[in-house]
C-alpha cells in the first residue's frame, strides 16, 4: 500500500473526528453530517481516537464519554444540537450481528437511556420522561457499520399517537401506524425497570421471524407516562428494513401537537 492510500482513510477519520469534537464542544448544529461514503468512520473515531485518548490521558475526546468498564462511548452526532450516539467499544457491525443477542449487550439500552441528560441539557425547552426516545436502524436504514443507539427528542407526532392509545398499550404486541410520515410498527409496553433487559433479544424472541431476519429489524424505545402517571417505555419494532430513527425529532421541536397525529410536524 502506498503512502497516499494510507493517508486517505486517516484524513477521513480526522475530518469526522473534528466534526464530532466541534459539535461536542460547541453544542451547535453547524457541523456537517456523517460522511456516508465511509461507513467505517464512526468505528474509526471510537476505536482509533476516543479509546486511545481515554486510556492515555483520561480524556474521551472527540467523544463526550468513554466507559471502558461497561464498554460504550458517547458521541454528539454531527449536525444535531441534541442527538447523541451511544456506541459499543467493541466491533459490532449492527443489529444483524449475533453479538447483539448476547449478554454483553444486555445493558446497552439502559446505558443509552442513562445518558439522556445530555439531550436534556442541549434542548431549548424542558424535556419530560416521554419527550425522549432511542432508536437503532436496520442494516439497510443506517449509514454507519458500527452498532449505535440514537438518543434524542421524540417526534411530537409519535408522542401524540402513543398518548392517544395509552390505555390500550400492554405487554402484548399490537400494530401502530403513526401516520404517512412513518412506517408500520409493532408496539408493546414495558415497565421502567425493563429497559435493563436486552431489547434486541426481546424483539428477536417475541416477534415471529425476527431472529432469522435481524438485519431487517429497526427498533425504538420511547419514554411513556401512563394514565396513572406511571413511567415506562414503548418498544416499537419495524421488520421491513426501515429506520426507527424516523420516530425521533432531531430539531427537538418546541411545539406540542394536538389532534391528528398524521399531520405535519
Amino acid at each position: 500500500m502506498n503512502r497516499s492510500m494510507r493517508v486517505k482513510p486517516f484524513a477521513r477519520t480526522m475530518r469526522f473526528a473534528l466534526l464530532l469534537l466541534g459539535a461536542g464542544l460547541a453544542g451547535s448544529g453547524e457541523a456537517a453530517a456523517f460522511d456516508v461514503a465511509d461507513r467505517t468512520a464512526l468505528w474509526r473515531v471510537v476505536n482509533g481516537l476516543c479509546r486511545p485518548m481515554q486510556q492515555a490521558f483520561s480524556l474521551p475526546l472527540p467523544c463526550l464519554k468513554v466507559d471502558m468498564a461497561d464498554g460504550f462511548a458517547v458521541i454528539r452526532a454531527p449536525g444535531d444540537k441534541t442527538r447523541i450516539l451511544v456506541v459499543p467499544t467493541t466491533k459490532i457491525d449492527g443489529i444483524e450481528s449475533p453479538a447483539v443477542l448476547g449478554e454483553p449487550m444486555a445493558n446497552l439500552w439502559s446505558e443509552a437511556w442513562s445518558e439522556r441528560s445530555r439531550v436534556v441539557a442541549s434542548a431549548a425547552r424542558p424535556l419530560a420522561w416521554n419527550d425522549i426516545g432511542m432508536a437503532v436502524n436496520s442494516r439497510r436504514g443506517r449509514s454507519q457499520d458500527q452498532l449505535h443507539i440514537h438518543v434524542d427528542c421524540v417526534d411530537p407526532r409519535l408522542k401524540l399517537a402513543l398518548a392517544s392509545r395509552a390505555s390500550r398499550l400492554s405487554s402484548k404486541w399490537s400494530s401502530l401506524e403513526p401516520g404517512p410520515w412513518a412506517g408500520r410498527y409493532r408496539v408493546k409496553e414495558i415497565d421502567a425497570a425493563s429497559v435493563d433487559r436486552n431489547i434486541f433479544k426481546l424483539v428477536a424472541d417475541e416477534i415471529p421471524g425476527a431472529k432469522s431476519r435481524m438485519a431487517r429489524q429497526s427498533i425504538a424505545v420511547v419514554g411513556i407516562i401512563g394514565p396513572n402517571g406511571d413511567r415506562g417505555f414503548a418498544v416499537l419494532a419495524n421488520s421491513d428494513g426501515g429506520h426507527a430513527e424516523e420516530l425521533l425529532d432531531h430539531d427537538c421541536s418546541p411545539t406540542e401537537l394536538t389532534g391528528d397525529a398524521s399531520g405535519s410536524k
